[in-house]
């Protein structure tokens, strides 16, 4: 019988396998091609991450960014039998008819562009489809998630923000400042994402997002991918799949059940830092028998597992 298509927002496994130099069909990463084959179809959101420490350099983000998206095309050709880019919407819909694993590549830290604009055109040609503005820390862009003074977005960022909107490319808030991010919502003419954030409400955290940010979200018909990070979950000394399903159940009950989808987080996030009963894509599946046993509809189970993120995505990107 064939399976419901699954979505999961943000992976950081292109990075770890490039420093590992291993391939990504490694069992030692929770998102791994050899635990998808019996998934399928699936879509995962593959993070091209540029740690700050390569920005020190000229053009070293720009740099670090190529680097990790050479080593995806070295494996994708391994695997393109049953994997592709997506990067039309009709590569979306071979992907279900098809039953195959399909891609959307992204970066996490907008100084992957090395304070050049111009190098969003030669991402966007390289399948890049979905951009954030920082990660914790500050850049030139603006202030990430862990600022100690908040200023939001500079005049660069803004532009950043203008030409993604120009390029059909989304905008990923996770990681982003509060002021920040209403810079982004100020400035957006398109639908934001967070890729990878749990609701502060649930769990106070810098990186978690406030009711208002989650409604700001939704009223530009946006998505939040729920993490799967223990401490973005819950303050118990450990998750469960259960913790997930709450953050997801709180985002539905205060915008609706349309804005909300996964963000794992696999492979940027250390295993003994996932739920107990959630290390992998191998288990993924429990999140959809849970919400089911916990009284989602079946077209709610669908929406999260999917249906919102291909919305945006077709929407707004493809």
């Amino acid at each position: 019988m064939k399976r419901n298509l699954i979505l999961d927002a943000h992976a950081d496994t292109i990075k770890e396998a490039l420093d590992d130099n291993l391939s990504i069909d490694n069992r030692k990463y929770s998102f791994n091609v050899s635990d998808i084959k019996d998934k399928l179809p699936y879509i995962q959101f593959l993070a091209s991450f540029v740690n700050p420490t390569y920005t020190e350099e000229l053009n070293g983000g720009f740099k670090r960014v190529n680097e990790i998206l050479d080593k995806f095309y070295y494996e994708y050709d391994k695997y393109s039998d049953y994997m592709k880019v997506i990067r039309t919407s009709e590569n979306l819909d071979e992907i279900i008819l098809e039953n195959k694993l399909g891609v959307i590549l992204t970066v996490e830290n907008g100084s992957a562009i090395s304070n050049d604009l111009s190098n969003i055109d030669l991402l966007y040609n390289r399948g890049i489809r979905i951009m954030s503005v920082t990660w914790n820390k500050d850049n030139e862009l603006g202030c990430g998630a862990e600022t100690i003074n908040d200023i939001g977005l500079t005049k660069l960022g803004k532009e950043y923000v203008e030409k993604i909107n120009k390029k059909n490319i989304l905008i990923d808030i996770s990681h982003l400042s509060k002021k920040g991010f209403y810079d982004v919502v100020n400035i957006t003419s398109k639908p934001i994402v967070a890729t990878h954030s749990c609701a502060d409400k649930l769990c106070k955290h810098h990186r978690n997002l406030s009711d208002d940010q989650i409604k700001q979200i939704a009223k530009l018909n946006g998505v939040i991918g729920v993490c799967f990070y223990s401490k973005f979950l819950t303050k118990e000394i450990v998750a469960t799949a259960d913790d997930i399903i709450n953050h997801i159940e709180y985002i539905a009950n205060l915008v609706g059940i349309d804005y909300v989808g996964l963000g794992s987080d696999f492979d940027g996030i250390c295993k003994e830092d996932l739920p107990i009963d959630l290390k992998g894509v191998k288990d993924i599946d429990i999140i959809f028998n849970k919400m089911k046993s916990r009284g989602f509809s079946n077209e709610d189970i669908l929406k999260v597992s999917s249906k919102n993120f291909v919305r945006i995505l077709k929407e707004n990107v493809l």
